[in-house]
């Protein structure tokens, strides 16, 4: 009899667990159901509510400022996204070059319409051409997405003939592309009737009073206190060098009269600009006992020299850097 009932009872308990299990599949079911039924009836509310919308028609918003088309568009109830920046010849930039989809679609409101915008016309820089020949120098302009307008020839007291003396606009400008840049040839050492001016700079007065003298110019010479220049050096000078003069014409020049000092010395510096594909800013520093003064800051073509007689005072540190960045350092006593 104990067997009989103890076997009862493990019937009993497994029935137990049989029912807790099979409530609980049916509690998962009639969950998953609700989250069904849930999920069907927000799908057919949002499909309801997006067929509800009224139909618009996209309206044209290209060529217009951004700020007018997202008017544009809020007014038939669309929106506006970027889906891109352009350059784009004639078109000003943050103007809409082409959207998706085109105008006069029609479409739900609250469609977003995908704009491309015009970052305007591409700018490039004026590659600096001096001192190469011309089949280098138009290329070089080529591959920088400019033309070459015009070729002008002159005479030069020192660059060889064939290569380029000017440019116009000069080295490192900036242009848009497509557009043209003129250049002017050397012809080499010109003839006995055409006069040009040589370059005076670092030179002593009488070098150019003489000249002038010689070939009929009227020499006007100016005066500078502040003159980095030793004392009667010329310092710079208009017309510039190598420009065609005319006899009777005038050439201005400014001469140093910084005042020197009893321990006064010069300094010869040479530098050699490297080979590039453009001009460089070269400036030169002195710093003495007297303080700090620019002795150059210009623009100078690649493989140029520099030669200048420099007066210093005392223990002298000299400075060039090139487009700002420092290439050579030296202290002198």
């Amino acid at each position: 009899m104990e067997n009989e009932n103890e076997t009862t009872f493990d019937e009993f308990v497994g029935k137990k667990k049989t029912s807790r299990r099979g409530t609980w599949i049916v509690v998962l079911l009639v969950f998953f159901f609700f989250i069904a039924l849930i999920f069907v009836s927000i799908d057919w509310v949002m499909g309801a509510l997006v067929h509800t919308r009224k139909e618009v028609s996209v309206p044209d918003i290209t060529n217009k400022p951004v700020t007018t088309a997202l008017n544009s568009l809020a007014s038939v109830n669309l929106a506006l996204k970027q889906a891109g920046i352009e350059y784009a010849e004639g078109i000003p930039p943050g103007s809409v070059l082409r959207q998706i989809p085109s105008a006069g679609t029609k479409v739900r409101e609250g469609r977003i319409i995908r704009v491309w915008i015009s970052q305007g016309d591409e700018m490039v820089f004026v590659p600096s051409v001096v001192d190469l020949d011309l089949r280098a120098a138009q290329v070089a302009i080529r591959q920088a997405g400019l033309q070459v307008e015009k070729v002008e020839h002159a005479y030069s007291l020192t660059a060889e003939k064939g290569v380029v003396i000017a440019q116009k606009p000069v080295a490192d400008s900036m242009l848009t592309r497509g557009d043209k840049v003129s250049l002017t040839i050397s012809d080499g050492q010109p003839p006995a009737s055409v006069v040009l001016v040589p370059d005076f700079i670092n030179k002593k007065l009488a070098t150019a009073t003489l000249w002038a003298s010689q070939q009929n110019i009227n020499l006007i010479v100016k005066e500078d206190e502040q003159s980095p220049f030793s004392y009667g050096m010329i310092a710079s000078q208009t017309p510039k060098a190598d420009a065609e003069i005319a006899p009777n014409s005038n050439l201005e020049i400014v001469v140093s009269r910084r005042p020197a000092s009893d321990d006064e010395k010069m300094y010869h510096l040479h530098y050699e600009l490297p080979q590039a594909r453009k001009a460089m800013r070269i400036r030169i520093v002195l710093i003495d006992q007297n303080g700090e003064r620019e002795v150059i800051n210009e623009n100078k073509q690649p493989g140029s020299k520099i030669d200048l007689e420099i007066p210093y005072s005392g223990k002298a540190t000299f400075r060039i850097l090139s487009d700002g960045i420092l290439v050579r350092e030296r202290e002198i006593e």
